[in-house]
């Protein structure tokens, strides 16, 4: 959050307020909603949804099925999604 704060390219930012919902049983249809950690908007007028997930939880099943959501979701938005993990992180300088 310090680092959105302080980055110039960003105009704003939210913590866990978009919703996303997505369907997490096909049998059942059972729909449950995803919150995201960080939606971005930048001063070009891009805009950015960020999860932020340790490494080792990428390949569970309800991980890939809210990043196959949000990649949907952002894509009919005009937006980008992105995981960063602790190697990113550390890679930004943030961890």
């Amino acid at each position: 959050m310090v680092h959105l704060d302080s980055d110039p390219e960003v105009e704003s930012w939210s913590y866990e307020q978009t919703v996303i919902e997505y369907v997490s049983n096909i049998r059942s249809k059972k729909v449950r909603k995803y919150y995201p950690d960080f939606l971005v908007k930048y001063r070009d007028g891009r805009g950015e949804v960020i999860e932020v997930k340790p490494k080792r939880k990428l390949e569970q099943l309800t991980v890939r099925k809210k990043a196959a959501a949000a990649r949907a979701w952002c894509s009919e938005r005009g937006l980008t999604y992105r995981i960063l993990t602790e190697i990113e992180l550390k890679d930004m300088g943030l961890l």
